[in-house]
């Protein structure tokens, strides 16, 4: 409960017709561009939200809801696709249960919406379930580009998807479905802009959105900024051996995805939906990220493309010879990812926690049961700078009124004190 929960759910709690025309703010200047974070963010408050008084993990609560929809879809998708229950049950076991991802999951939190959304899109791709009509063609566009208006990182999924929708009538040398193809993509994402768009006009354009990154490969284009093509993979192998790998440090482990990434192509290189999905992302955004002059070392900018890289990992061991030795990796794998989920569940555990949330809740609660408004409400216990100890209290009802003589100080044990300001 820091300052972006703080802010998105107080938001989420308000009417939809209120909801922003953009998504957050973005830490490299303006907004993600579109609404879709919000709209998600809404829906769970009015779907799981009464059922947890509105509070904000009720936010995290539906936020892992959609991570775990996300899981089951590319179970199924991959469970089809290789004929492995095994395959299968080791990329979902070594996705959901990597330290970072595990314990960002049910953050209210942008990436984190964008990356499960990419998850899905990706798993309908695998199902060739776009393939069987235009509006599944257009569903599956919205949910990728919904991806990319959450968190924009997820572009390089959405680049894959895109390419997977029209890779399959390209190969079948069908340019009637891949012009149709492009055409729904096109009218789908130019629908889902037009919050922006809006919001741009009422703005005048003053709000130029992601102006860094622009600026940014401006420099690059015009010679001022080298490519930052080394940073950029350095950035890649950072966040992969942090991601997936911790608690250990195993940097030859990157390697692995570059032998399997070889192996994936050779296999399935008739299959370019397959490859579009999987192998594109990930090239994608090493050349992307090389037109950014910044800082690589945020590995949640990597989170959307984990996905693809487990899928490479597992993908690659449908090449085995015979088809005993693959089911018998198969196992293998899965057995090794379901061994190291103590110690990545333990790792999990000391990143990105407030065990302080309980006691506001307690305390919060037993405030507003005085029925009385408070001056303030504070703790004995440190929070970050960033939170706020009044908030969860005026979710419940509590008033702060500041000709109230009372301040209400919540103890670490939950229980409240009060002092009379007088």
């Amino acid at each position: 409960m820091l300052e972006d929960q703080i802010r998105d759910w107080g938001i989420a709690l308000g009417p939809f017709s209120e909801l922003p025309l953009v998504g957050p703010p973005t830490h490299v200047g303006g907004y993600t561009i579109g609404p879709a974070f919000y709209w998600i963010l809404w829906l769970i408050r009015v779907t799981v939200g009464p059922w947890f008084q509105n509070l904000p993990h009720a936010g995290g609560i539906g936020q892992a809801i959609l991570q775990s929809m996300a899981d089951t879809i590319l179970l199924a998708a991959v469970w089809q696709r290789t004929r492995s229950i095994w395959l299968g049950l080791a990329t979902i076991v070594l996705l959901a249960t990597a330290s970072l991802d595990l314990s960002l999951s049910a953050l209210v939190w942008n990436p984190m919406v964008g990356s499960a959304l990419a998850k899905i899109a990706t798993a309908l791709v695998i199902l060739k379930w776009p393939e069987r009509s235009p509006s599944r063609i257009a569903l599956t566009t919205a949910i990728v580009w919904c991806a990319v208006q959450a968190y924009t990182g997820a572009v390089f999924v959405a680049i894959g998807v895109f390419a997977a929708l029209l890779a399959g009538p390209f190969s079948r040398r069908d340019w009637a479905t891949l012009r149709l193809n492009a055409a729904i993509i096109a009218v789908v994402v130019s629908l889902l802009q037009i919050p922006h768009a809006v919001h741009q006009v009422s703005t005048r354009f003053a709000d130029s959105g992601m102006s860094e990154v622009a600026d940014s490969i401006g420099e690059i284009v015009s010679g001022r900024q080298p490519l930052q093509l080394a940073n950029s993979v350095a950035g890649y192998k950072e966040a992969f051996t942090f991601i997936l790998v911790s608690p250990w440090r195993a940097p030859w482990s990157v390697w692995l995805i570059v032998l399997s990434a070889a192996i994936v192509a050779s296999r399935f290189r008739h299959d370019l939906p397959l490859l579009s999905v999987t192998l594109l992302p990930q090239i994608a955004a090493v050349i992307g990220y090389a037109f950014y002059v910044g800082d690589f070392l945020d590995r949640y900018y990597y989170l959307s493309l984990m996905p693809a890289v487990v899928l490479t990992l597992t993908l690659s061991a449908t090449a085995l010879r015979p088809p005993a030795v693959a089911r018998a990796a198969g196992i293998a794998l899965l057995a090794g990812a379901v061994a190291i989920v103590p110690a990545r569940t333990r790792f999990a555990g000391t990143l990105v926690r407030m065990p302080e949330y309980g006691a506001l809740v307690d305390g919060s609660r037993e405030l507003v049961r005085q029925a009385r408004p408070m001056r303030a409400v504070r703790t004995q216990f440190s929070l970050p700078p960033t939170s706020n100890p009044q908030f969860i209290y005026e979710i419940l009802g509590g008033r702060i009124d500041l000709a109230s003589p009372w301040i209400g100080v919540i103890q670490p044990d939950g229980h409240v004190i009060y002092r009379d300001f007088r």
